[in-house]
C-alpha cells in the first residue's frame, strides 16, 4: 500500500525517514524500486524464486545497512550494487548452502552435471568477446555494458553521460553492430 504522503518525498528524506524510525518509509523505497531491481537480480539466477530470493536479501542487506548509504551516488544505484552483490554471492557461492545427496532419488535440475554451467568450455569465446569490445569506442562500450550487462535504463544511463536518450540508443546500436562484425569470422 502506497501512502500518498511518501510519494512525494525524495529518496534522501525516505532513508531519513526510515533511519528515525518510519518503518512506511522502506516500504516505500522497496515499490519504488523493487521491479527495476527484480530484472538485475534474474541475470544470476535460472528460475524466478531464487531470483526473488537474491532481490529479498538484498533489500534486508539495504534495511540493515541503510545508515552507512552516503547519498555520494543516487539510492537506486546503491542498491543495485546490494542486488548485484546479493546475486554474486548466490551465484558463486550456491554449493555451500544446498547440497545433492545420493538418497534422493530425483536430482534437481540445478545439481545435473549435464545441465550445468562450465565455466571452462567457454573461456575461448569469453576471450574472442574481450578482444571485440576493446575494439569499440569507449562511449559505445560504455553504453553497451551499462544498459544491456549491467541493467541501467537508457534514460539513467544518457543522464550519467550528459547525453540524449537517443544518443546512448545510437551508441548501442553501433557497439552491437561493430560485435557483430568483429565475432563474425570467428564464430563463422
Amino acid at each position: 500500500m502506497k501512502h500518498r504522503y511518501f510519494g512525494e518525498l525524495s529518496d534522501q528524506d525516505l532513508v531519513h525517514k526510515h533511519l528515525a524510525g518510519d518503518r512506511g518509509a522502506f516500504t516505500e523505497i522497496f515499490h519504488r524500486y523493487a521491479t527495476r531491481l527484480m530484472w538485475v537480480a534474474r541475470r544470476y539466477t535460472r528460475n524466478e524464486q531464487d531470483a526473488h530470493d537474491i532481490l529479498q536479501e538484498a533489500f534486508f542487506n539495504a534495511a540493515r545497512n541503510l545508515h552507512t548509504f552516503r547519498a555520494e551516488a543516487s539510492l537506486s544505484t546503491w542498491l543495485h550494487r546490494l542486488v548485484m552483490n546479493s546475486g554474486y554471492d548466490f551465484a558463486h557461492h550456491r554449493s555451500r548452502r544446498e547440497v545433492a545427496t545420493l538418497d534422493n532419488e530425483v536430482i534437481p535440475h540445478e545439481f545435473n552435471l549435464r545441465l550445468s554451467y562450465d565455466p571452462v568450455s567457454r573461456v575461448d569465446l569469453v576471450l574472442l568477446l574481450r578482444q571485440a569490445l576493446a575494439t569499440l569506442r569507449p562511449e559505445q562500450s560504455a553504453a553497451l555494458l551499462l544498459v544491456d550487462l549491467v541493467g541501467y535504463n537508457v534514460t539513467h544511463v544518457a543522464d550519467l553521460h550528459g547525453v540524449a536518450p537517443g544518443t546512448i540508443k545510437s551508441r548501442r546500436c553501433r557497439a552491437r553492430e561493430n560485435l557483430r562484425e568483429a565475432l563474425e569470422p570467428s564464430l563463422g
